[in-house]
């Protein structure tokens, strides 16, 4: 049997046909509204398909059951509004376009002479030169909405193929319309949320007024700001209650349109009449009701009705403040319109005044609270007789200069002093006086060092000076210009008395890291001083036990890495969608022969403060790119996780030396994956960024460890050639219990995924974090709710006997 070959004609009106739907697919993309895409269905099919004629009618439910023409193309406007059709079963009605409205099908008049059906219509078709129709219905949310008429000059057009096509973009028409209408009752349902959120935006801004503010008078004037600026109010202001006859209450803030309102209304207050009307208000609001004046205009006993009317108030409202059930004053707002405060109006206004309340409430409770502390924190952490921090104080000070001197990489200094003779002079001269010497030496201290040098009182006639910044020589000086200033004899009962002192020099880093030894060290300094008689020492003790221990444990390591002493423990990581290991991260462990298993944080500390952190980290990536090896062999292509410090991102020989390993081994690019501490990428960002591009081009994944803590801005973020960010911990751990720690986990995934990156979260320790962070949408897990890390000997066995395999 031969094959059926279509006509070059034939062909052509496919050809046509096609094109309409091509081009109605890309109308239905690009249209936002339902008059734009039927005008512009109409226009592709007369200027894109070559039909000489296209029009939509709508099938109105009149008497009449008419069609009214919504869009047209390919001739005027005059030829499509003399149609006249209906969906009527009559004569106008039995037409393509009418009957195909009517049955819910497809229509053809294939020739205007011929077919009777569409008489009423043949003449002016042939002057416009359509020789054949087709109407199509246009079915929308399962009703009707009209037809789609398509004119040919040609007879007998609209084959059987040719019409399934036509009839393919009627029903994308269709739903588009559909769509589009959708879309427009969701707009108009999200225009009436729109106003109920405005409705409410005054309670919303006093709450967040309320939650932050920190002093009662801001609160008040942040209150009246939003009534007007953000509410719409013609005028707010707030008035407190007072406890004089002659004053009965006191404007604290006000915002609005006022022109001398304010003053005209606190002259009249002092009236007789005025007071009155006062007295009278407080009484109605003292019951928690709010007093409630709508069209001033028609309200004759209105006090200031005229003033008010005068500048645009039409309506006003007056709540009451109680802070437990007694008033303490009113807040007063006026409208513009006469109609203002109807009943739901009111209702939150006035729940709006009691969440005010409750913040005036709150900050005087806070306010109490602050200073009781602060009277507390004075004695606890003060000199009562100086008035100079104190030694518990001094800590504190201490372990903030500590910080600070880590983060900028800098020293400062202790000084430690201590004034000779004063237990002679409490017993000669008495303990005032030793107390007069006390407050002499404590003024002519703070005087020689500045202000920006903190002084302390120790003890009896001891004092302390933190130095913030600075070494040993400029220490020294300073003790030098302290000495001077106490050269001078201190007069006491009637005696001149030399204030001797012996001060001693502790420094940062390099006598101690922490606040005790620094204190513990500059008074063994200060002891020296004492010995040798020159004034000052500085700490010369050299290393002590911890110093030494420190030194030996070092020694060790440095042995342990080069015999290869030390272990490599590998943490699962799983891929949250699927629930299945990933890859894992590599955890160094050493286990000491006389101290057992160090806890990592303590021996990769030393590392790190004594230059072996980058031998530590080649054993890590050639012991991994080793075990990688090995899984490679047996078939598992999963990724290896290293971690790279600080201190490694500035060794010059970094990337020489991850090439050397990598050729060592063989290792394909995707058998590693580097990750870098926000807070390391952040001690140099420049240097930090360089060096990630040179990794970056071995085509190594790379991963921002810990982020979260390193306080990176996005600007920065986004120039990083990272593939991945992992979370910091301590946000993954509280956020199952912490509403703060959840919204930060969530944005942080955002803001990766915004970035193309994947996600990872540490520190997972139950089913519920897991589970939370799968509906945040996290890409991977790690934590010990996947397991601990495990030596690779017994990875393959715990994964097969795991939920996770």
């Amino acid at each position: 049997m031969s094959e059926y070959c279509a006509s070059s004609e034939e062909l052509e009106y496919l050809n046509r046909a096609l094109r309409t739907l091509s081009g109605s697919n890309r109308a239905l993309l690009r249209a936002e509204d339902e008059g734009f895409l039927l005008q512009e269905i109409c226009r592709v099919i007369v200027e894109e398909a070559g039909y000489r004629l296209a029009w939509i009618g709508r099938a109105e439910r009149d008497a009449e059951q008419s069609v009214t023409p919504v869009a047209h193309a390919g001739l005027e406007q005059a030829y499509v509004d003399s149609l006249h059709m209906t969906w009527a079963d009559r004569e106008r009605g039995r037409g393509p376009t009418g009957t195909a409205i009517r049955t819910g099908r497809p229509t053809i008049s294939r020739d205007i002479l011929t077919d009777p059906k569409v008489t009423p219509w043949r003449e002016s078709a042939i002057v416009h030169g359509i020789a054949s129709v087709l109407s199509l219905p246009l079915r929308v949310e399962g009703e009707i909405f009209g037809g789609i008429g398509i004119c040919a000059s040609e007879p007998d057009a609209f084959g059987e193929r040719e019409v399934e096509l036509l009839s393919e973009a009627a029903e994308d028409l269709a739903f588009g319309i559909e769509a589009l209408r959708i879309k427009a009752r969701r707009r108009q349902a999200e225009l009436q949320v729109a106003a109920l959120n405005r409705a409410l935006s005054t309670r919303v801004a006093v709450n967040h007024a309320v939650i932050h503010a920190t002093d009662e008078v801001p609160l008040l004037k942040e209150i009246c700001r939003v009534l007007v600026d953000d509410c719409g109010y013609r005028l707010a202001w707030v008035n407190y209650r007072q406890k004089d006859d002659e004053q009965p209450s006191r404007p604290m803030a006000y915002h609005g349109f006022d022109e001398g309102f304010l003053s005209v209304g606190t002259t009249w207050r002092a009236s007789a009449e005025g007071m009155a009307f006062i007295r009278d208000l407080e009484n109605r609001l003292a019951t928690g009701h709010p007093v409630v004046m709508r069209d001033l205009a028609n309200i004759s006993d209105m006090p200031l009705r005229s003033e008010a009317l005068e500048r645009g108030y039409s309506a006003a409202l007056v709540l009451p403040l109680l802070i437990e059930d007694e008033l303490i004053g009113m807040l007063l707002i006026m409208a513009g319109s006469p109609d203002a405060f109807d009943e739901q109006e009111v209702s939150l206004l006035q729940a709006t005044a009691n969440d005010l309340s409750f913040g005036i409430s709150t900050l005087r409770t806070r306010a109490r609270a602050m200073e009781a502390e602060a009277t507390v924190r004075r004695m606890a952490y003060t000199d009562l007789l100086t008035g100079l921090p104190n030694r518990v104080r001094l800590r504190e000070l201490l372990e903030d200069a500590i910080a600070n001197a880590r983060q900028e990489r800098r020293s400062f200094a202790v000084l430690h002093l201590e004034i000779a003779r004063n237990q002679e002079i409490n017993e000669t001269l008495g303990y005032r006086e030793g107390d007069r010497l006390q407050l002499e030496i404590a003024t002519r201290l703070t005087q020689a060092v500045g202000p920006d040098r903190p002084v302390a009182r120790m003890g009896e006639c001891e004092f302390a000076v933190l130095m913030p910044n600075g070494g040993a020589e400029q220490a020294s000086q300073l003790a030098k210009q302290i000495l001077v200033a106490l050269y001078e004899p201190v007069e006491l009962s009637g005696l001149y008395l030399e204030a001797r002192a012996s001060i001693g020099i502790s420094l940062f880093p390099g006598h101690g890291t922490d606040p005790e030894a620094l204190i513990r060290r500059s008074g063994s300094a200060m002891e020296q001083a004492k010995r040798s008689n020159a004034g000052f020492a500085l700490f010369q003790g050299g290393l002590d036990q911890e110093c030494a221990q420190h030194l030996t444990l070092m020694g060790d390591l440095r042995r342990a890495i080069d015999r290869n002493e030390l272990l490599l423990y590998y943490q699962p990581k799983i891929q949250i969608s699927s629930n299945k290991v990933c890859g894992t991260e590599a955890l160094v462990r050493w286990r000491h022969p006389q101290h057992g298993m160090l806890p990592p944080d303590e021996f990769v500390k030393l590392a790190e403060n004594t230059g072996l952190i980058t031998p530590l980290t080649l054993w890590v990536l050639d012991t991994a790119l080793g075990q990688r090896y090995a899984w490679h062999e047996e078939g598992d292509e999963r990724p290896i996780s290293v971690n790279l410090s600080a201190h490694d991102l500035r060794d010059p020989r970094l990337l020489e030396r991850i090439r050397g390993s990598f050729a060592t081994w063989g290792a394909k690019p995707h058998w590693i994956e580097f990750e870098l501490t926000e807070s390391a990428l952040m001690e140099d960002p420049v240097a930090a960024l360089d060096t990630l591009c040179e990794l970056k081009k071995l085509e190594s994944h790379l991963t921002i460890d810990d982020f979260g803590t390193g306080y990176s801005s996005l600007a920065y973020l986004q120039k990083l050639p990272v593939d991945s960010l992992k979370i910091d911990q301590s946000f993954v751990t509280d956020m199952t219990s912490n509403d703060g720690s959840a919204k930060i986990v969530r944005s942080i995934i955002e803001l990766a995924h915004n970035l193309d990156l994947t996600v990872v979260a540490e520190g997972v320790e139950d089913q519920l974090t897991l589970t939370q962070l799968g509906q945040f949408g996290c890409d991977i897990a790690q934590g010990y709710r996947i397991s601990q890390p495990i030596p690779a000997d017994q990875f393959k066995a715990w994964e097969k006997q795991s939920a996770w395999h």
